[in-house]
C-alpha cells in the first residue's frame, strides 16, 4: 500500500557511512513522504534477532514493510524472518559490498534508495534455502564461513574498506585451513566431497567477482 508503515532494522556499524547522518536522511524522507516509520536501531541493548523479530512483528500487525538497512548480513538476517512469516521487506543498503541490493538494481546513498522504497512497486526476487534457512546472497561454511567471520573483526578494530576486507581475507589464508569431507545430494545422486569450503551461492555479482563462468545464470 502506498501509505504502509515502514518497520527499519538500523544497523548503525555497517559500511563506512556516517550513522547520524543516515538516520536522520531515513526520518526527514518518511517525514516528507508523510511514511509512518519506526526505526529500530542495533546495539547492545538491543540485539539483532530480538529487534528482527519485533520488526516483524510490528509490520504484520500494521500491515507494514520491514526495512533491513545495512549491510548484506543484516539484510540477510531480516529476510529471513520476513520471509518466514509472509511479511512485505524492504532494503536501504549500508554495507561495503551490498551485493544483493546492486544485483537489483538499488541505489547506495540513503535517500534515493528510500524514495525507491517509497515509490515503489513490491516484486518477486529469487531466495535461495539450505537445510531450511533461506539466504539471499550465499550460505556457505568451512572457509569461506571462516573468511567472513574473520573478517568482521578485523573492520570492527580497523575500521569498514574494502582494503581492511582484502587484507583480512589474505591472514586468515595464511593460517591455513581444514578440509571438510561432504555429502551432497544432486538430482537424488548423493556425491562425497573432500573441499575447505562448501558455498551456496544466488548473486550474479559474487559470482562474477571470485570467476565462476556461470554468473550469468542465476535469475534474480
Amino acid at each position: 500500500a502506498p501509505d504502509a508503515p515502514l518497520f527499519v532494522v538500523f544497523n548503525p556499524g555497517s559500511g563506512r557511512n556516517d550513522a547520524a547522518l543516515t538516520q536522520a536522511a531515513i526520518e526527514a524522507g518518511c517525514r516528507d513522504a508523510g511514511r509512518p516509520l519506526t526505526l529500530l536501531t542495533l546495539d547492545h541493548a538491543h540485539p539483532l534477532p530480538a529487534t528482527i523479530e519485533r520488526a516483524v512483528r510490528g509490520a504484520l500487525d500494521a500491515g507494514g514493510i520491514v526495512v533491513a538497512a545495512g549491510g548484506d548480513g543484516t539484510i540477510n538476517a531480516v529476510a529471513q524472518q520476513a520471509v518466514a512469516r509472509g511479511c512485505a521487506f524492504g532494503v536501504l543498503p549500508q554495507g561495503t559490498f551490498n551485493y544483493f541490493s546492486r544485483a537489483h538494481g538499488l541505489p547506495a546513498p540513503v535517500d534515493e534508495a528510500l524514495a525507491m522504497l517509497l515509490a515503489g512497486q513490491p516484486r518477486a526476487v529469487q531466495v535461495g534455502e539450505v537445510n531450511g534457512r533461506i539466504f539471499l546472497v550465499n550460505a556457505s561454511l568451512g572457509l569461506y564461513a571462516r573468511l567472513l567471520e574473520e573478517r568482521e573483526t578485523y573492520k570492527a578494530r580497523y575500521g569498514r574498506s574494502r582494503s581492511v576486507a582484502m587484507g583480512a581475507a589474505l591472514l586468515t589464508l595464511l593460517k591455513g585451513f581444514r578440509l571438510w569431507d561432504l555429502q551432497v545430494v544432486d538430482d537424488g545422486e548423493p556425491r562425497r566431497l573432500r573441499t575447505p569450503t562448501l558455498f551456496v551461492g544466488n548473486n550474479p555479482l559474487q559470482f562474477e567477482q571470485v570467476g565462476v563462468a556461470e554468473a550469468d545464470s542465476i535469475e534474480q
